[in-house]
């Protein structure tokens, strides 16, 4: 696992993400609650619940997801001292995990920049990790991102996987 300094992590974009919700869900004075113990600590993730009054509105998943290495995606994994390229993604779901918006915002990999596209990303909208998802049939391919492409849709299968493991408990 590639280790983070302080300067390294993650940046939420509680803005963005609070527009979002208000688009999305509608949801007026709502809060954003962390969700702990369902991804480790070392990660670069986070899971937030919506919470209006007292009820769940959705949930929020904000997430760094390495791409390739710098000096290139083959570079053999056990060179711990190359650095990964990255970048950093959010999705909103609904009250029962259904996603409703994916939005790349900061993108700091040199290649793939075409999965920040808002028409590639509308694909995800609905997808609720019950069924799995395969690059270049269930998602549309796209030409000079494929490791960035596959890396977000790894990523956000896992994300609804602990979304439905939360909702189902």
């Amino acid at each position: 696992m590639n280790s983070f300094s302080d300067a390294d992590q993650i940046r939420i974009p509680y803005n963005k993400i609070v527009k979002t919700i208000n688009k999305q869900i509608g949801a007026q004075g709502f809060q954003l609650q962390p969700v702990e113990g369902l991804i480790d600590t070392y990660s670069q993730s986070k899971i937030f619940s919506i919470q209006s009054d007292t009820s769940i509105s959705g949930y929020v998943y904000v997430s760094r997801v390495n791409s390739c290495r710098s000096g290139g995606c083959s570079i053999m994994p056990d060179d711990i001292a190359l650095e990964f390229e990255y970048f950093d993604y959010f999705f909103i779901t609904d009250s029962i995990g259904n996603v409703l918006n994916v939005k790349v915002y900061n993108y700091q990999a040199t290649h793939g920049h075409q999965v920040m596209s808002k028409g590639w990303l509308k694909q995800f909208i609905g997808f609720s990790g019950k069924q799995s998802l395969n690059y270049g049939k269930d998602i549309q391919a796209i030409s000079g991102a494929t490791i960035s492409a596959q890396t977000l849709i790894h990523d956000l299968e896992q994300a609804e996987g602990l979304i439905q493991s939360l909702l189902n408990n």
